[in-house]
């Protein structure tokens, strides 16, 4: 970098490539990019930089994240409450996940450009529309690149719905982004056909046991479907973010399983449109009266005595309104749907969600249990407490805890939970998940299950975290090859995870990259699983008895969960993992101690091995 900068170019995701030219053409510049992304645009143009990253510690990424977290829960205070409720649910509470989402990208820049205002202050700054306005908190030079988008955010991040579709044979597919508009529209059109073929709700009456499940997945949870077909009780789902019925299997599923089926089109009707277009004017009136307590948003919305609220608060308020008005729908909904029926208990498997935030709310309201099912393998440690409440894997509002074992038990109590909240009883998932000795030799490839940064995570947002999961994908495609052995990367099913394809045709183009289905029967036959940092299929290759490696990328400080410190994973890194497969692979003492420690281990977190259903099934009847 020339010691003699006359300013700093601050190139982000808005900036345009022309604009830099135009600055740098002096040479007299010092050029930082401020994401993954724009780094990577600069370096494949050779253009000399600086990563923003680079002026961030690693407890100043702590900072942000706890930051994040702290201002996303904003509508908690006294001062506004009474303008951010509607029918007893609290409207800024249901926006809190995708909230954080916003801040802590928002932060991240926030923090980066005051740490690099501090270190340049004499300078001139120049950069986009975002940066700019944010430098102007600590800095009277900045330049606004001519070309700069005006909008200092681009896109809501809930309003891109990505899908995924199969094309052609079953491992290929293509991801299709469409507006959230769009896709309820299909949505309901799939839900009206649908509907039609199922039987109707007549059998539900007033004295019966109800239970409501709300976003189900039908087919992740077949035993469980199976099994309500059995069950005195009656079964509804109510799914909002995507279709119960989507294929023939679900449908299938459903169909016998007796469970019925609640929509939008079931639900609404003329009157309800009316309550709806009212309590859409009615918020629009609270909410203006909720942003005239300017001193406190922006006192709220500040960091390190410095706010920024003049930078967000117009992106904010657009956020808010078009979200409330979002939520006036679904509470309705869900309103309506407590009237039509009497339940004797609901079902969530998360907290986070906007739509079971409005169950709990609700339930709360008429003294129905809702019940938090625990839907993933968790971080089970003291410093991931915040994280597991702001993905909503902790009963903080559920009045009941259905865990997985003695692991989740122990660890829901050590976090305070009440100890008569928390409930062993296995997971519906594993069911079905039995180690077959006829098929279990076939060892046919080595399996790599990858889960990349994601994007409400302070730390997975640096390139060198991204480039760490990058060159570790590359790493396993490497060894593996020099191994001779076939390798299969299945991807994580969530949808903007990163697409590792153009990595393994770079090195083997014989590499299987999978990103839809089950990871189960991948699992089943292969001779060994790699896993990057920590996941839950970890659980389902200890059920198949098949070793796992688990290698290491992120240290995001939630500390080490117990399944990696147990040995039931070989807990490898990209230094030692050219060693560590090569043990695996060729060492049977060292397989099979793996596979023992694992099964050890699979007990220990999962109760009642495939009897998880009837369990569920039991505790509900005993409920309500």
């Amino acid at each position: 970098m020339n010691k003699n900068s006359e300013s700093i170019i601050l190139f982000d995701s808005i900036s345009d490539l022309d604009d830099l030219g135009d600055t740098i053409s002096n040479g007299m510049s010092k050029v930082i990019s401020f994401d993954y992304d724009t780094h990577k645009i600069l370096k494949d143009k050779k253009i000399n930089h600086e990563i923003s990253d680079n002026y961030l510690s690693n407890n100043d990424l702590k900072i942000i994240q706890k930051t994040a977290y702290s201002l996303s829960e904003w509508y908690n205070a006294d001062i506004i409450s009474k303008d951010i409720s509607y029918k007893g649910v609290n409207l800024g509470s249901l926006v809190k996940g995708e909230l954080i989402n916003i801040l802590v990208n928002f932060i991240k820049k926030f923090f980066e450009l005051y740490k690099i205002s501090e270190q340049f202050g004499d300078l001139t700054f120049i950069g986009s529309e975002t940066c700019c306005k944010i430098m102007k908190n600590f800095s009277k030079k900045t330049i606004k690149f001519p070309n700069s988008k005006i909008k200092i955010f681009q896109q809501f991040p809930l309003d891109l719905i990505k899908i995924k579709m199969q094309i052609g044979t079953k491992n290929h597919s293509m991801e299709l982004g469409i507006s959230q508009n769009l896709f309820k529209k299909l949505k309901s059109v799939s839900e009206k056909s649908s509907k039609l073929l199922l039987p109707k709700n007549s059998s539900i009456g007033e004295t019966s046991k109800n239970v409501l499940i709300i976003e189900f997945d039908p087919i992740k949870y077949q035993s469980f479907f199976k099994q309500m077909q059995d069950s005195e009780l009656n079964f509804l789902i109510y799914n909002r973010r995507r279709p119960t019925i989507w294929n023939f299997q679900s449908y299938n599923l459903i169909k016998k399983s007796g469970c019925f089926i609640e929509t939008e089109n079931s639900l609404s009707n003329t009157n309800l449109k009316k309550i709806i277009s009212n309590g859409r004017f009615q918020t629009e009136t609270k909410i203006s009266d909720l942003f005239s307590e300017e001193s406190f948003f922006k006192s709220f919305f500040s960091i390190g005595g410095v706010s920024f609220w003049s930078t967000f608060k117009s992106f904010f308020q657009k956020f808010l309104r078009k979200r409330a008005f979002e939520f006036i729908v679904e509470i309705e909904l869900t309103k309506k749907l407590m009237e039509k029926y009497h339940f004797s208990s609901i079902l969530i498997l998360s907290e986070a969600g906007s739509n079971e935030k409005i169950a709990l709310q609700l339930a709360h309201q008429r003294q129905i249990p809702v019940c938090l099912v625990q839907h993933g393998i968790n971080y089970n440690t003291k410093e991931s407490y915040d994280m597991n409440v702001a993905k909503g894997a902790l009963p903080i509002k559920s009045d009941h805890f259905l865990c997985w074992g003695k692991i989740g038990e122990e660890f829901s109590q050590s976090m305070g939970i009440n100890v008569e909240k928390v409930h062993s009883i296995g997971s519906p998932i594993f069911d079905r998940l039995r180690f077959d000795e006829q098929n279990s030799f076939k060892n046919d490839y080595v399996l790599l299950a990858t889960a990349g940064p994601t994007k409400e995570d302070a730390s997975d947002l640096t390139v060198e975290i991204i480039e760490k999961n990058i060159s570790a994908i590359k790493n396993v495609c490497e060894l593996v090859t020099k191994h001779n052995k076939k390798l299969i990367i299945k991807t994580h099913p969530t949808p903007d995870e990163f697409d590792p394809s153009f990595i393994s045709k770079q090195i083997n183009s014989k590499i299987e990259v999978i990103k839809e289905g089950k990871i189960s029967p991948l699992i089943q036959s292969c001779e060994l699983l790699i896993v990057i940092d920590f996941s839950s299929v970890i659980l389902d290759a200890h059920i198949l008895r098949k070793p796992v490696i688990s290698l290491s990328v992120d240290d995001n400080g939630y500390g080490i969960p117990s399944i990696l410190k147990n040995n039931s994973c070989l807990v490898s890194d990209i230094e030692k993992l050219s060693d560590d497969l090569k043990d695996v692979l060729n060492n049977k003492q060292i397989r099979n101690q793996l596979i023992k420690n694992g099964t050890k281990a699979s007990h220990e977190y999962l109760s009642y091995q495939n009897n998880s259903s009837s369990k569920l099934i039991e505790f509900l009847e005993k409920l309500g």
